[in-house]
């Protein structure tokens, strides 16, 4: 069962991952005011079961007074957890460049850091910027990403994904919280392509930023496309 934890938040065991997409976009000079970040990005999007669900009791109270991050009251009141980078906006991490476009092949056993902000980006954190959002106890925010993709059988891979949380809803800034997702098995779903571009320009950003593109083929289900694994 996929799962993802909350260190030290009431729930030792963790909680459910009901849903999991993983899929890719495009960012290219049309859309984009900074060249740098143009490029290939991957897209993850997960979603939790209601954090009480495995309770015994669900009219359990708090016995004592504590901080937001261990009272399950305040959880109980979120309900459960969405982190994505596609929930809110399109966001996403950077795999893919004109310098070192994405290599599918190397993909296996590979670990991608992602949001390690210095002092500066952290005092003025702009989340316009981060690779995800998340609504956690309030629309939060995540960072310090380490995400390690396996291969399984076929085309499916393990994802380990770690990363730290802010309570930014309640005004801390502080990536005080840690969170650790295992996805045992999952595939990938494509990398979409905007309805505005043409089949040929579309070929072009694959071509541009992935460096083995004939390991990918066009799939277009009743006009939606987008670039699958062969």
């Amino acid at each position: 069962m996929d799962r993802i934890y909350f260190v030290d938040n009431p729930w030792p065991n963790g909680h459910r991952v009901i849903n999991f997409k993983w899929s890719a976009h495009f960012k290219y000079e049309e859309e984009e005011v900074l060249k740098e970040r143009t490029g290939l990005y991957f897209d993850l999007h997960l979603e939790t079961a209601d954090y009480y669900e495995e309770d015994l009791d669900l009219d359990e109270n708090d016995d004592e007074e504590v901080d937001d991050w261990h009272a399950k009251i305040v959880w109980n009141n979120y309900h459960s957890c969405t982190m994505s980078s596609q929930e809110w906006d399109y966001k996403g991490f950077h795999v893919g460049s004109d310098e070192a476009p994405f290599d599918l092949e190397t993909l296996d056993g590979k670990a991608y850091e992602i949001d390690f902000l210095s002092k500066d980006e952290q005092k003025n954190l702009n989340l316009d910027l981060t690779a995800f959002d998340v609504y956690l106890l309030g629309h939060d925010a995540t960072a310090y990403h380490i995400i390690k993709f396996t291969k399984e059988d076929g085309q499916s891979y393990q994802i380990d994904w770690k990363g730290k949380l802010a309570l930014a809803y309640t005004g801390d800034y502080e990536f005080r919280y840690d969170f650790h997702a295992l996805i045992s098995s999952t595939s990938f779903s494509g990398i979409t392509i905007p309805d505005e571009i043409t089949d040929y320009r579309a070929y072009e950003l694959l071509e541009r930023f992935v460096s083995k593109p004939t390991l990918f083929e066009l799939q277009n289900d009743n006009g939606k496309r987008k670039f699958i694994f062969k």
